[in-house]
């Protein structure tokens, strides 16, 4: 419980230190980010760069970037990684997070494009007016959903990371069962097995490589994979 606490701890504190430098680093984007937005609705851009400014502050993406940034990777076997499966995990982690973000900030992009047209459409309601509806319609996409939407986007995106990088227990203890299963009779049941991908020597080889390399690394044509596993039926 103590460790949990802790590992909560750490990730809050990476996400606030990566919102404060993305937020930093927005600060000159913002008023660029809000006029492509307003290209988008067709909207003629205002001449106040005040106005753009203080729209373009308020998005969240760099809120969305640092849940990201500060999901804890996904941890596999620490004892005996050798330095070629460090990196690979590095490799991963980092291939992980670009993608989601590449799925991610076009996405919370074409919402607020979507937010902005709903304004445009409020504002040039002809009389008597909108209806009640559409404005509280206007209202819930302006609040509720622009705090929850980069939420809810990084958790559809990250469900796997979410626990702070622990492994799903099920699969870890079937591939346990399985792989001391087949290991057994060799070396005391003790057979280990050279990682195709980063060369790291394990007895549970396929619960490393889907730890560390993911799980469609295991459906890869890879030689040295094809090879492992002809040799993992044979025993």
């Amino acid at each position: 419980m103590k460790s949990r606490s802790k590992e909560y701890g750490l990730f809050l504190g990476k996400f606030l230190l990566f919102a404060t430098l993305l937020y930093l680093l927005w600060i000159p984007v913002a008023s660029v980010y809000f006029s492509a937005v307003l290209k988008m609705t067709g909207s003629p851009t205002p001449a106040a760069p005040d106005y753009l400014f203080s729209q373009g502050i308020r998005s969240c993406i760099p809120v969305f970037a640092a849940l990201v940034l500060a999901t804890g990777e996904e941890k596999g076997e620490v004892k005996g990684e050798v330095k070629g499966e460090v990196k690979c995990k590095l490799k991963s982690e980092l291939k992980r997070k670009a993608k989601t973000l590449l799925v991610g900030v076009p996405v919370l992009f074409l919402f607020r494009v979507i937010l902005q047209l709903s304004y445009v459409s409020l504002q040039n309601a002809p009389p008597p007016g909108p209806s009640e509806f559409y404005q509280i319609f206007v209202i819930f996409l302006s609040g509720t959903c622009r705090v929850a939407l980069p939420v809810l986007l990084w958790f559809s995106l990250s469900y796997r990371q979410l626990l702070l990088g622990r492994p799903r227990a099920g699969a870890a203890r079937a591939g346990a069962v399985r792989e001391g299963a087949a290991g057994a009779g060799a070396e005391g049941g003790k057979k280990t097995y050279v990682c195709p991908f980063c060369g790291a020597e394990k007895v549970g080889i396929f619960d490393h490589i889907r730890s560390v390399h993911g799980e469609e690394a295991l459906k890869s044509k890879d030689e040295k994979l094809q090879e492992l596993l002809q040799d993992y039926r044979k025993r």
